[in-house]
């Protein structure tokens, strides 16, 4: 066998094995050679350099970029995690088990945890892996919505979040967005709706994901079911940039667009707590989180190097980057 066929050889058991998740006896039997073969083919892939294995520590301290962060938009604490190289849902897992981490580390017993919607979220409450029990009481800061996937069930988010240290929570009954405003108002005022609303001027720690707005991007199809084409519109002429709990805000964080059709927490009931975690990464999302931190919404910071860098270079450009 040539050189070259030989190398022809060792990159079909690469990607065979590498890129379209083969065992080894899959690909023995693909290839027609014995396993042991393939293992040897795989071996000479790295060592010519066809394979290059790269580890990303995802306990990898970035204690300059998270000063950075602190001092810049006067935060409590950031904390960012590794992530070059990995994009979307293999992000989102980083930065949830991050913020799953923070979360083991930081609430104590008899707090009071208010929890949003995402997928973001929802990465962090599946990593969640507590060795020690904390009476913790949770509430939704959102209302529910129907056609959704599990990452915006807030209910069960929060559920899953209070079982995870062996607390309790309390279901938010109440839809998300409501057109009406007579019936909003009949509805916020039914006793079990109450008390979760009431709860929210109280919370010690609440967990947000921070949303981007994108009229013609999937943000806005998003809500396409729950709000009128005008009300995107307004949006839009607004310059609205993202959202906390459908609350949406401009790229200099001030509020904008409708507020009386929503059952959620405020943004300025956001702005007055001071244990307010934002968690998310992408550079889709760094206007949307440069304006969460510039409305002055975050207390908590979790998110990835790569977006880090990002919004502290848009800052620094003045919101142009």
């Amino acid at each position: 066998m040539s050189h070259r066929e030989e190398l022809s050889l060792i990159l079909r058991a690469a990607r065979l094995y590498y890129e379209e998740g083969l065992t080894q006896q899959q690909v023995a039997r693909e290839l027609g050679i014995s396993r042991p073969k393939v293992s040897r083919l795989l071996s000479q892939a790295r060592e010519e350099g066809i394979v290059q294995i790269n580890i990303v520590d995802p306990f990898a301290e970035h204690s300059a970029l998270e000063r950075d962060l602190v001092a810049t938009f006067g935060l409590r604490q950031a904390v960012v995690t590794a992530c070059a190289g990995v994009e979307g849902e293999g992000q989102q897992r980083r930065i949830g088990f991050a913020a799953a981490e923070f979360l083991a580390c930081t609430l104590t017993d008899g707090q009071r945890v208010g929890i949003g919607w995402g997928r973001t979220l929802y990465s962090v409450v599946t990593s969640l892996d507590v060795r020690r029990r904390v009476n913790i009481q949770v509430v939704p800061l959102i209302g529910g919505m129907g056609r959704v996937p599990p990452a915006f069930q807030v209910n069960e988010l929060a559920r899953r979040l209070a079982e995870a240290f062996g607390g309790t929570w309390q279901a938010l009954y109440a839809p998300a967005f409501i057109g009406e405003r007579v019936a909003r108002e009949t509805l916020v005022r039914l006793r079990d709706v109450q008390l979760v609303l009431q709860s929210w001027s109280a919370l010690d720690w609440v967990l947000v994901s921070v949303e981007p707005f994108d009229v013609q991007g999937q943000s806005s199809m998003f809500f396409a079911d729950y709000m009128d084409e005008s009300t995107l519109k307004q949006l839009e002429a607004a310059g609205a940039v993202g959202n906390l709990c459908g609350r949406f805000f401009t790229a200099s964080g001030e509020p904008c667009g409708p507020e009386e059709g929503v059952v959620g927490i405020s943004l300025e009931q956001l702005r007055a707590l001071d244990g307010v975690i934002g968690v998310a990464g992408g550079l889709d999302k760094v206007p949307a989180l440069l304006g969460a931190l510039k409305g002055g919404y975050l207390n908590v910071l979790i998110t990835d190097e790569t977006t880090a860098q990002a919004v502290l270079a848009r800052h620094q450009a003045g919101g142009r980057a």
